[in-house]
């Protein structure tokens, strides 16, 4: 999700445009290591990756940008004329609208982790995240009235999904998707995957801190990947997972000796105020992503209750130093 990372995720690896290296593979075959970083989503989204050669580096780092704009224009919420935006303007029509394939894998995986997470992890958050950035920009507390009717309008079980053929319903008059808490590890997720069709398999993808990473580099164990804040420890070596930290440093209200974070709890309609830092790696950048938006909202004690259920979900939480 769109987040400021305490700090982000140290990635032991230097990032430039389209900067590369020399590597040897296995059976010493010469590859080449690609970087490569651009603006997109409200993040920077960077590219490392390891390729025989330029022209093929060059190939495929434009048809994953490329793929990143396509699902940007499909899943912003602040793009009027995005997929998501115009799906929700037939909300409580009635209409079942036909979307992308896209669109309604998102929101099935959506419909998932709101159901996993008891409603923790809610995608049509949407009227209360507009409420919230409105009060960060006027740095003034939302009224409760207002809070209680965006609220009404939260219920991830409102979007009906149809399979065949691809269809979304909104049940109610003023829901509004918000995907923030999902997107960018989807987007991460992409971009490896339009890297494989090129045959690069030795891959890494940061969207603004939600990372997807693939085969480890040439030689290596794994990605070394730095967890931030308190857990302290040597970097862990990680390949075809994703991985997150979700903390609120610079994306907050603070009113009446309280701090507010970016991150709303769907169920109550507040921003999130406990200091909470979280970091995920799962099976996927889309899942981590997921699941630290949806613990930074229920807290350590009830992740805890729950966790040995998602043995493939490794959670560090604590709590963002004073300060910070």
């Amino acid at each position: 999700m769109p987040r400021s990372l305490f700090p982000a995720l140290l990635l032991l690896a230097f990032f430039g445009s389209g900067a590369c290296s020399v590597a040897r593979g296995r059976k010493g075959r010469v590859e080449q290591r690609f970087e490569y970083a651009w603006p997109q989503m409200g993040a920077t989204f960077k590219l490392v990756f390891y390729a025989p050669d330029s022209l093929l580096a060059r190939q495929a780092a434009q048809a994953v940008v490329d793929r990143v704009d396509t699902l940007n224009a499909i899943m912003s919420d602040y793009r009027p004329d995005s997929e998501l935006m115009r799906l929700c303007e037939q909300a409580g029509t009635g209409q079942k609208v036909a979307v992308s394939a896209d669109l309604w894998r998102i929101l099935h995986l959506s419909a998932g982790y709101a159901r996993r997470s008891r409603g923790a992890f809610d995608p049509t958050i949407g009227p209360l995240t507009r409420l919230w950035r409105r009060a960060r920009h006027l740095q003034e507390l939302p009224d409760s009235g207002r809070i209680k009717e965006a609220r009404a309008l939260v219920n991830w079980e409102n979007v009906i999904l149809y399979r065949n053929p691809r269809r979304v319903e909104l049940k109610n008059k003023g829901m509004k998707l918000d995907l923030g808490g999902i997107g960018q590890g989807f987007a991460a997720d992409e971009c490896l995957r339009v890297l494989r069709g090129f045959g690069i398999t030795k891959a890494l993808a940061d969207a603004g801190g939600d990372i997807a990473l693939g085969d480890p580099p040439p030689g290596a164990r794994g990605w070394s990947v730095a967890i931030p804040g308190q857990f302290a420890q040597a970097p862990l070596l990680l390949s075809n997972c994703g991985i997150t930290t979700s903390g609120a440093t610079a994306r907050y209200l603070e009113a009446n000796g309280r701090r507010y974070s970016h991150i709303v709890d769907p169920r109550s309609g507040w921003g999130v105020s406990h200091r909470v830092l979280v970091t995920v790696e799962a099976p996927s950048a889309t899942e981590a992503d997921a699941w630290a938006t949806a613990i930074s909202v229920m807290g350590k004690r009830n992740w805890e209750a729950m966790k040995n259920r998602y043995p493939r979900v490794k959670v560090w939480v604590g709590e963002l130093p004073l300060g910070e």
